[in-house]
């Protein structure tokens, strides 16, 4: 399969939604970084591996793959279809809704650093304090939420934001906006989960 790079504002595109495999798509990343002047070391590479679900072992792989050519990821983008099954350890979390769409990000964001989706966002890392991400779906923190999250921004009042410490700036749920007490001290918790209910954002622990 014929892959696309693209390089623009100090990062590197590449395209590998044709590949069938996770194989396949280690090979084609290889055969592209080998093609890279040395200029480029040191660059972020943002990846589209279409309908494909790569496990956090695969994403580890990849990451492996673009250190030992001195760059570093920047993030997966995936688009998996719903009524897909080939893909058994897809996310699904209890009374959370799906969308055709994810976006994956294994880093953490920084302030000023703002993220947008058509669909869910899955952030392998911290959002901390002046960050920002939007999504129309379920925003999914694998850290701490510490900054900005607004899920549902298409008006879906059955989107969720959940994280495995939640903190935030501000949450907001389609038209919905919470923020935490002034002075609130959170100390170590189970995961967390916003949603909306009787027509406000509430916090319920996180089934998973």
């Amino acid at each position: 399969m014929s892959t696309t790079l693209r390089r623009a504002n100090g990062e590197l595109w590449l395209d590998l939604s044709g590949e069938k495999t996770f194989a396949a798509i280690k090979r084609s990343l290889a055969v592209q970084i080998n093609t890279l002047d040395d200029y480029m070391l040191g660059a972020f590479v943002c990846l589209n591996v279409g309908t494909k679900q790569l496990t956090n072992k695969q994403v580890r792989e990849i990451e492996d793959i673009l250190l030992d050519h001195g760059l570093h990821l920047r993030e997966i983008m995936s688009c998996p279809h719903q009524s897909d099954a080939a893909y058994p350890d897809k996310l699904v979390l209890e009374g959370m809704p799906e969308y055709g769409e994810t976006l994956l990000l294994c880093r953490n964001l920084r302030s000023g650093q703002k993220i947008s989706s058509n669909g869910n966002v899955v952030i392998l890392g911290d959002i901390n304090p002046g960050a920002e991400v939007v999504a129309r779906g379920n925003i999914l923190v694998m850290g701490s939420l510490r900054g900005i999250a607004h899920a549902g921004a298409g008006g879906d009042e059955t989107a969720v934001v959940a994280a495995f410490r939640l903190n935030p700036t501000q949450i907001r749920i389609a038209n919905h906006i919470t923020r935490p007490p002034d002075g609130e001290v959170v100390t170590d918790r189970d995961p967390e989960v916003a949603r909306i209910r009787d027509g406000k954002v509430i916090i319920d622990n996180l089934k998973i």
